[in-house]
């Protein structure tokens, strides 16, 4: 009985600690980049090969349309936001794992003059 207790207690760390180094997170290239520039987001942490969903809200707190993108083998991702197009202000983004249903961390950064 204690020996299997143990064991238990063994997988459950193991299941713990293994899923709490792939949380998906995002990283940003900067967190102020000028407008007709652009900004490299890198995601890691995802589902190998499966579908995400990318939200980025403006700084009105309006939600830009969501992006799908596809996680590689290793369960990353590489994107590049253009930002002629964005307003001026601070953004929002976070991305959506399709499969685990799992959210990255919410990363902001602010696009001026």
């Amino acid at each position: 009985m204690r020996k299997a207790l143990f064991i238990a207690l063994l997988v459950w760390c193991a299941v713990t600690v293994s899923s709490a180094q792939t949380a998906p997170k995002l990283t940003l290239s900067a967190t102020q980049v000028q407008t007709h520039s652009s900004l490299k987001v890198h995601g890691s942490g995802f589902t190998p090969k499966r579908n995400l969903s990318s939200h980025l809200l403006k700084p009105d707190g309006k939600e830009y349309p969501v992006i799908s993108m596809l996680a590689d083998d290793r369960g990353e991702f590489a994107h590049e936001i253009e930002t002629l197009l964005l307003e001026i202000g601070t953004h929002e983004l976070w991305v959506v794992d399709d499969s685990s249903k799992t959210s990255s961390n919410r990363v902001k950064f602010e696009v001026h003059r």
